[in-house]
């Protein structure tokens, strides 16, 4: 039986010239079907993505840069219960608890963005 790397056939590449607009369209529509660019332009000239074409998990681009902007008040809270802890302070319990609260949110939101199975 022949190994994978045996089996690989594409070996043969295009070069296309585009300007960066069209660029952004095939990036979108291609991450509108799931697909890499490669396997969505080969399925656009072919009718046929190929037998192993990678897939992508499409993004909502909007939440995911929301979720950013959480992440740097996350980020901004846990600095300042290290640095009072660092000066030798206490912090309040329920002030850690928030930041972890937030945290778990947070992540649970990315996960919905990348449409993934929470565990």
């Amino acid at each position: 039986m022949a190994s994978g790397s045996e089996l690989r056939r594409r070996t043969a590449t295009f070069t296309v010239r585009v300007t960066p607009e069209e660029r952004d369209a095939i990036d979108a529509l291609a991450m509108q079907k799931g697909l890499t660019v490669g396997a969505f332009l080969r399925a656009a000239a072919l009718g046929d993505k190929g037998p192993r074409a990678k897939t992508r998990i499409p993004v909502d681009e909007a939440l995911l840069r929301r979720l950013l902007g959480q992440t740097g008040k996350i980020g901004g809270n846990l600095n300042q219960i290290a640095k009072q802890l660092n000066k030798g302070g206490a912090v309040a319990t329920p002030d850690v608890l928030a930041a972890v609260a937030e945290y778990r949110q947070l992540r649970q939101a990315i996960l919905a963005a990348l449409r993934t199975p929470t565990r």
